[in-house]
């Protein structure tokens, strides 16, 4: 799942592991700011492990959604 947020663009991902667990990740990017060179990156790392695709998609969006919350208030 593929999105932009503000100023971010994020890319939510769900890894299917052996297990059958679905687990949550998302990188954020966000394109350089004038007079700065290189793209700001961010992952995740996994967040959680759920028993659908649907369900870990939704936690790595939302965590993705308040951390740029966040970095916007810092």
């Amino acid at each position: 799942m593929r999105f932009d947020y503000k100023a971010w663009h994020i890319d939510c991902r769900a890894r299917h592991d052996d297990d059958g667990s679905f687990y949550a990740h998302a990188t954020i990017t966000r394109s350089p700011a004038t007079g700065r060179a290189h793209v700001e990156t961010h992952h995740s790392g996994e967040l959680d492990a759920f028993e659908n695709e649907s369900d870990a998609l939704h936690c790595a969006r939302i965590w993705a959604i308040e951390w740029c919350d966040e970095a916007a208030s810092s």
